[in-house]
């Protein structure tokens, strides 16, 4: 036994000493990409990739030390496929890329129009490439967004990654990744989304907005989220971090800003004589952040009123957001998912349908928002108000 164990050691010890060296590349033989843009070319219908890579000699300078120069090089390449373009890439650059640190991935529309599939296999193949990269949709072509260089950031995919990432502050659109969206696109039910990304010109520069969500049947992009119907998604998802709710006050003209502070859901199915029914449970709570009107907001009664006014807002989004799904005939929400769970003996009925039963779902919601403060003001400020 003890030869055995020294054996074994020998062997542990020269796998650990000799496997760094494995396949290992030096850092001068590799271009560091992070971010990439895959878009159709116009008149070839070649596939083009813009690579962001990273210019390391300008990495560390100030402005003027750079002479006004970028600290990234957009290159790219044309081919066949993904990995033929991205291959074609060194035609240029000289060395290999490297993609390990690509955290963003955005296609092009004409691509999400025509069907992502094919284009995507290589950005789960690849073994440099990370599964929770980022995946965005352009409105027009991809390797514009990949050039419009932000003011605050040395490159525009870490920008892209920010705003993607800020989405939090309004819940008005959420951040994608690779795994996430294959994981729907794999589902036999579930509409896979993602950000949609576009170029804004202002006072001559360019600036990237994210504004909408796309969604996908399949993996053909068949339409849109806007604002408030991706809110009303987040809602039933569970995934609503913050925001700003716009109430109208009942009795007044005036609007409330609420801040949303936290919110949970619950979704159970149930099928009820026949019919497929979503009870959907949401808690909520918010702070009165402002207020357009000059009504003391402050009694019990009122709040009553505002806090039921809050939930309609609430509920608007919701069924806002279930009549797009319903218009697009896509399951967003990952209901059929949910009644598969629960229900799979009647799943096996239901399944080869989904697109004619989906319509006929009904929701059940239930909304308890509750305003748990007023922030530093008691009473609106306002003329003839003392503050208490």
């Amino acid at each position: 036994m003890r030869k055995n164990a020294a054996h074994l050691v020998i062997i542990l010890l020269t796998i650990f000493l000799f496997s760094g060296c494995l396949g290992g590349r030096e850092i001068n033989d590799l271009e560091i990409v992070i971010g990439m843009g895959v878009d159709k070319g116009q008149d070839t219908q070649d596939i083009i990739i813009t690579a962001q890579v990273v210019k390391e000699a300008e990495v560390g300078r100030t402005s003027d030390e750079s002479g006004g120069g970028k600290a990234y090089w957009n290159v790219t390449g044309n081919g066949k496929s993904v990995f033929d373009a991205i291959r074609k890439v060194t035609h240029k650059t000289g060395n290999r890329l490297f993609v390990s640190h690509s955290q963003v991935v955005i296609f092009g529309n004409d691509l999400a129009s025509e069907g992502l599939q094919e284009y995507i296999d290589f950005f789960l193949r690849a073994h440099e490439m990370r599964p929770t990269a980022l995946i965005l949709i352009a409105e027009d072509q991809a390797a514009d967004i990949m050039d419009a260089k932000p003011e605050t950031e040395k490159f525009p995919a870490i920008n892209i990654v920010k705003l993607v990432k800020s989405y939090r502050f309004t819940s008005h659109f959420y951040k994608v990744n690779m795994k996430d969206f294959v994981s729907s696109l794999m589902c036999e039910t579930t509409a896979p989304t993602a950000p949609i990304v576009k170029v804004m010109e202002e006072e001559g520069q360019k600036n990237i907005h994210i504004y909408d969500m796309a969604v996908f049947k399949n993996d053909k992009m068949v339409g849109k989220l806007v604002h408030e119907e991706t809110r009303g998604l987040l809602w039933v998802l569970g995934k609503v971090e913050s925001g700003i709710l716009l109430v109208p006050y009942p009795e007044d003209q005036g609007l409330l800003s609420l801040e949303i502070l936290k919110a949970e859901s619950k979704v159970t199915p149930k099928i009820e004589n026949g019919k497929i029914v979503m009870h959907i449970k949401i808690k909520q709570e918010s702070s009165l952040a402002e207020q357009s009107s000059a009504l003391n907001l402050t009694t019990m009664s009122v709040f009553e009123k505002i806090e039921k006014a809050q939930s309609e807002v609430i509920r608007k989004e919701i069924m806002t957001a279930f009549e797009k799904s319903k218009e697009l005939n896509a399951d967003i929400f990952g209901f059929g998912r949910m009644l598969h769970k629960k229900y799979k003996n009647e799943w096996e009925k239901l399944k080869d349908r989904w697109d004619e039963v989906y319509p006929t779902i009904e929701l059940d919601i239930e909304i308890e928002a509750k305003i748990q403060k007023t922030d530093l003001l008691v009473k609106p400020a306002a003329p003839g108000q003392k503050e208490e």
